[in-house]
């Protein structure tokens, strides 16, 4: 049985962009600590298309499946809120 997310998220495109940029280096570093472990239980591949950024994850456990939707998820949100703390930052001088 295989499993497929995808999640799309959306905003201006300078930050999509950034938020994009952190995140394929996360899937970097952990393709290559993976393809040691050929015991991979799911895939993950990241898109950016305009303002898009696409998040695709591929399995067939469910579980490890909901564990990686959760990470990626939070990577990309950590990575949007760091861009408007940045924003913030820049306005206000700092």
């Amino acid at each position: 049985m295989g499993i497929k997310a995808e999640f799309v998220l959306e905003d201006e495109g300078e930050i999509i962009k950034t938020v994009y940029e952190a995140v394929k280096e996360e899937k970097e570093n952990k393709t290559k600590i993976e393809d040691k472990d050929k015991d991979r239980r799911f895939f993950v591949d990241v898109a950016l298309k305009g303002n898009k950024l696409s998040v695709c994850i591929s399995g067939d456990d469910i579980v490890k499946m909901r564990a990686a939707a959760n990470t990626w998820l939070r990577l990309s949100k950590i990575a949007e809120e760091m861009v408007q703390v940045v924003r913030e930052c820049d306005s206000h001088g700092f």
